[in-house]
């Protein structure tokens, strides 16, 4: 009976755990099929991801290849193709996620490493950029396309010279990164202020293949380069020379004072000049300085005329010359820049005699005629990007030399010698990409003389001006330039000849063409109109003046 019993559980045990085994069976079965229901999933999805991504539909790539994420996160090549696809859409941040997961997981994919690497530069993660650059030049891996990452990484941090070894690098182990290295080592010299050096880069990005696009922003950054190696030259020189008529040299005014002055119009040459250096530090840095000189010389013809006392004189006595000096200094930042200009003048007029100034090694010391310096501190800000603000405030002295030329007037009243203070707002807008340009200023001044009847109390000066290319209509290189500007001055005290107070409203009107005949060369023909109204008669009167000539830059 025992081992009956003994039998009967033998057999009870042998059945249950034939049951456990065949439920044990029956799980694996089940997770075998699902492992092989989802890799088919998984295949299907990644497949159908590059199918779309060949396809050029990267959403719908996308998300193929997120389905395939969920279904084995640990998939590195997968990661791989969900970043290019990203990178597609130009969707970076999505990009890094995926690329950084396709270099760290296991086995890593190495075509991720250099695109990861621009993706961190695309986005501004440059230190995270540099240490994987590190691992690429540590394994060897991308060495050219690698370098040229490098540099462009080097770049953002204006590291230049750096950046242009690396290019010089990526162009020496793969040929075919040459014109896109020597396009960026162009930018590059630019950034540095190698314009000259910039420029040959360029034109050697062309040659190597024209019909790239590259090729295509090359020539447009040499033309650009050409302009501002054009526009920053340090020296600057400049020369005119016209034919001026005058309708009222003398300013003749009315009344019977002047009534006898007759033969006052005239006509002259002059002749002009300017020279002007630009430190180079200038143009890269925001401090700026610079040096200019100017010469205005101008040559009455002879003609006699009658002055208002009865006697005759010569139109030559108002032969002149003008020497001006600049030193101007300033400070800009991106939205507005400070300068300080200070200046000093010297006039000389030929005065009461037969013979010219121009033909005596004294006529500096006895043909001497005013002095003026001074300084005009203004402050330049940008409202809009084609509207500029400005506010200045000057101030200057106006000395008259005494010689026998020009003598002491007999009363104390009558000397002209003032300390001039005035203050300026002024608006100047542009458009037509910079070569049409308007301006409007008002400006408050007053004039501290030293003679009672040359203070002014005040003036109030409105002036306009614009400048407009006319190439647009005429179809010839014709710019128009016009100015006006309306002046109104009362005088401080009552004048101690004429008994009142002097006011004197005062309009002026210029127009120019200027034709550009050639490269730096113009011909110019300009009409000014000034009317001064005076309530003291002598000082009332009009004057027309014309000129024609040409002006060569170079």
């Amino acid at each position: 009976m025992l081992y009956i019993y003994a039998k009967h559980v033998e057999d009870k045990e042998k059945e249950k755990n034939m049951r456990t085994f065949s439920i044990l069976i029956f799980f694996v079965l089940i997770i075998l099929s699902f492992s092989f229901t989802c890799h088919a999933s998984f295949s299907l999805f990644v497949e159908k991801g590059i199918e779309e991504l060949k396809k050029e539909n990267y959403e719908e790539a996308l998300q193929y290849f997120l389905e395939a994420r969920k279904l084995d996160p640990h998939s590195s090549i997968v990661a791989y193709y969900a970043g290019i696809t990203c990178k597609h859409m130009e969707d970076y941040e999505c990009a890094i996620t995926h690329l950084r997961d396709a270099v760290t997981l296991k086995p890593s994919v190495i075509e991720a490493l250099p695109e990861l690497i621009d993706a961190l530069n695309v986005t501004e993660n440059l230190a995270e950029a540099k240490r994987f650059i590190e691992l690429a030049e540590k394994e060897r891996i991308a060495q050219p396309k690698v370098a040229y990452l490098k540099g462009l990484v080097l770049m953002k941090e204006k590291n230049y010279k750096g950046a242009i070894l690396e290019f010089e690098k990526a162009k020496s182990l793969d040929p075919n990164l040459s014109q896109a290295c020597e396009f960026q080592i162009g930018i590059a010299l630019a950034r540095e202020g190698k314009l000259k050096e910039a420029v040959e880069r360029f034109k050697s990005t062309i040659t190597l293949d024209p019909t790239t696009d590259i090729a295509t922003y090359a020539k447009d950054y040499e033309r650009i380069l050409k302009e501002r190696i054009e526009r920053e030259r340090p020296l600057r020189l400049s020369f005119s020379l016209n034919y001026k008529y005058d309708s009222n040299v003398v300013t003749k005014g009315e009344g019977p004072i002047v009534e006898q002055i007759s033969g006052h119009q005239g006509s002259a040459m002059n002749l002009s000049f300017r020279a002007s250096y630009t430190f180079p530090f200038s143009f890269r840095k925001p401090v700026s300085l610079s040096l200019s000189y100017g010469l205005l010389a101008e040559k009455y013809f002879s003609k006699r005329y009658t002055r208002a006392d009865g006697t005759k004189g010569n139109l030559k006595e108002y032969t002149n010359m003008t020497n001006s000096f600049t030193l101007f200094s300033g400070f800009s930042r991106e939205r507005w820049a400070v300068s300080l200009p200070i200046f000093y003048n010297y006039y000389s007029l030929q005065g009461v005699k037969s013979n010219s100034f121009f033909d005596e090694l004294s006529w500096w010391n006895t043909a001497r005629y005013m002095e003026q310096y001074g300084t005009t501190p203004t402050f330049r800000f940008l409202l809009r990007s084609n509207i500029i603000g400005e506010i200045s405030c000057g101030f200057s002295k106006r000395h008259y030399f005494k010689t026998l030329l020009h003598p002491r007037p007999l009363v104390d009243e009558e000397l002209r010698d003032a300390d001039i203070l005035s203050t300026s707002f002024g608006l100047t807008t542009t458009w037509k990409e910079g070569r049409s340009v308007i301006a409007l200023r008002y400006t408050f001044g007053k004039e501290h003389a030293k003679g009672r009847n040359w203070s002014v109390d005040r003036e109030d000066r409105i002036s306009i001006s614009l400048l407009y290319p006319l190439d647009g209509i005429t179809k010839l290189p014709i710019k128009l330039q016009v100015t006006g500007d309306a002046s109104f001055q009362k005088y401080k005290y009552v004048h101690t000849f004429f008994d009142k107070k002097r006011r004197d409203d005062v309009y002026n009107f210029t127009g120019a063409i200027i034709y550009e005949l050639m490269r730096n060369l113009d011909i110019i023909g300009q009409y000014t109109y000034v009317r001064d109204k005076c309530n003291i008669e002598i000082y009332n009167y009009k004057r027309e003046i014309m000129t024609l000539g040409f002006e060569y830059k170079f």
